[in-house]
């Protein structure tokens, strides 16, 4: 085996199959579920109810957006999203 194919031995070399499930989260449409849902009930309450159809535009943006962001640590949008919602002080 040459050096450089050792050094690009990814985390799918195993000698047994591994389930995808067991290495990276689950994902729907690229992000996590909460931020999703969030996106789509501003996008519900925005074209639905006040007619705001230039809000689409502005979804698609913050889903590729959040998507990007996703793409490189799955767990980030969860991390700053617990960290918005602690309080600031210590107990």
């Amino acid at each position: 085996m040459s050096s450089s194919a050792a050094t690009r031995k990814k985390i799918y070399d195993y000698a047994i199959p591994v389930r995808r499930s067991i290495i990276h989260r689950d994902l729907w449409l690229g992000i996590p579920f909460i931020p999703l849902m969030a996106l789509g009930f501003a996008t519900i309450l925005m074209v639905f109810t006040f007619g705001q159809v230039a809000f689409l535009v502005i979804t698609v943006i913050a889903w590729f957006v959040l998507k990007q962001i996703t793409k490189k640590d799955e767990w980030l949008l969860d991390i700053i999203l617990t960290s918005l919602l602690q309080p600031d002080e210590l107990r």
